[in-house]
């Protein structure tokens, strides 16, 4: 946390409109997490902070938590009333609070969301998915046509730094299960990109 602080201290963030986000401290993410708590919802951090507490920081701003949808609207009203206007916006598998650099991902937009809230473990105070969980994850970022070229070259990065750095200790199998729930047939590719990883290959999506 404190490495990701002084990134964005040193660089900043542009904003498309509406002002700059608040810049979130440690403690103001424990109070969006008491949020969670007192609503009785599940969550876990998922994206670069995530995966910054398995392998290491990388400069990142926005904080995405995966959450119960059904307790979605019943957490916004409760962040509203502790942080003020979010400037929200609905993005479909997500609400952008874009006034505290916050990305609410409902649980029901994808089966692979469930199954994070479903896997998860604690990381040094933080609800985590597993890292079979998060590299998925990210294998589903990265082949996403929704997904800018640029940011799809991050989440390969970002798959095989997770991968190399837990590989002695990860599930291949439950890897492999899911894979499959990305998109039908989606195991293959995933199978031929954790090879060509294992063989130190170059990797395309």
């Amino acid at each position: 946390m404190r490495i990701l602080a002084t990134h964005r201290a040193l660089f900043g963030r542009p904003r498309n409109g509406g002002g700059a986000a608040r810049a979130m401290s440690e403690a103001d993410v424990a109070r969006v997490i008491r949020v969670f708590k007192a609503k009785r919802a599940r969550w876990a951090l998922v994206g670069a902070h995530a995966i910054g507490l398995v392998t290491e920081p990388r400069a990142t701003a926005d904080f995405d938590f995966i959450v119960d949808a059904a307790k979605l609207d019943a957490i916004i009203g409760a962040l509203t009333k502790e942080f003020g206007p979010l400037r929200e916006r609905d993005i479909g598998a997500a609400v952008q609070l874009k006034a505290i650099d916050i990305d609410l991902i409902r649980s029901t937009d994808h089966p692979l969301f469930e199954a994070a809230l479903e896997r998860r473990r604690t990381v040094r105070g933080w609800q985590v998915p597993r890292t079979e969980v998060l590299i998925v994850l990210k294998f589903m970022a990265a082949v996403s046509l929704r997904r800018g070229r640029e940011k799809r070259v991050f989440d390969v990065g970002d798959l095989i730094g997770m991968y190399r750095h837990s590989r002695s200790k990860l599930d291949h199998a439950l890897m492999i299960e899911l894979s499959r729930l990305v998109d039908p047939g989606a195991e293959t590719e995933f199978r031929a990109l954790i090879s060509k990883i294992q063989r130190g290959q170059p990797v395309s999506i």
